[in-house]
């Protein structure tokens, strides 16, 4: 029994990694999706809400939202990409926000990501949290998609991290954590040691400029994160800011001034 437990707490890590929770939005963020305008597509088993702003003939801004988070955590920047002339493209993942429920992973969350970047040919990629693996991993893949800038507001550097991060809430060993890296490891068909920045960070040559924005302050993901992503990726620049949160961080003030200045 003792040497079948972990085997079974570790099929109740992964489930519970991939049936993200529904967080509540804020009232602002909720008012700047229903200015939206919003339309449904079919990605597998799944219903994806889609949301839109501004002037579908202008350069286009794809917002990739983070790991059980949804399209309205970007509602305070809609206003700057709009005053900057983008038409403005987000969504809700797989069993994320308004989109249809059921069992998914990241790398689903990838592939819903490249199917967008093929429809709407984006310029500009914002992406929050894991929002960031996911972009990053749909932009390695697709190098004939040319991206002028790239803003991450916080960056993992390593798929294990989400791991951790789950173990540490389950409050569960080693031995566990080992089991569910084998099967993340099967399920995704790629071994865990390629899957962060040292690997992906040097295929975004055709990214032309990235931006990585983290505050030395969040408990979520460290700010060693975003110094190990950004040591990776050349071209990026690192703007550290201090006592934000995690998702506070997405609609501070600070943000907002780095995104007037710094955006094209």
């Amino acid at each position: 029994m003792n040497a079948l437990f972990p085997t079974v707490l570790a099929k109740q890590v992964y489930r519970f990694m991939s049936n993200p929770r529904v967080r509540k939005l804020r009232v602002f963020e909720e008012d700047i999706l229903e200015k939206a305008a919003q339309e449904q597509i079919k990605f597998k088993e799944f219903d994806i809400q889609l949301y839109a702003w501004g002037d579908p003939k202008n350069e286009v801004a794809l917002l990739v939202h983070g790991w059980e988070g949804q399209a309205g955590n970007f509602g305070g920047m809609v206003d700057i990409l709009l005053a900057k002339n983008y038409y403005i493209i987000a969504f809700d993942g797989p069993a994320h926000g308004r989109s249809s429920k059921g069992s998914t992973n990241m790398f689903e969350f990838s592939e819903l990501a490249t199917v967008l970047l093929h429809k709407y040919k984006p310029t500009t990629i914002i992406s929050h949290s894991f929002g960031s693996v996911t972009s990053m991993i749909a932009m390695s893949e697709n190098l004939e998609i040319p991206i002028k800038q790239w803003l991450a507001v916080t960056i993992p550097h390593d798929f294990k991290d989400r791991i951790n991060q789950v173990s540490e809430t389950l409050g569960v060993g080693a031995k566990t954590i080992n089991k569910v890296i084998k099967i993340v490891e099967s399920d995704m068909g790629a071994s865990i040691d390629t899957l962060n920045m040292k690997n992906y960070g040097p295929k975004l040559k055709h990214v032309k400029k990235a931006l990585i924005v983290h505050s030395k302050t969040d408990k979520i993901l460290p700010i060693e994160s975003a110094r190990i992503a950004h040591k990776e990726i050349i071209q990026s620049e690192l703007i550290e800011l201090d006592n934000l949160g995690h998702y506070s961080i997405l609609w501070s003030d600070e943000l907002k001034t780095i995104m007037t200045n710094q955006l094209n």
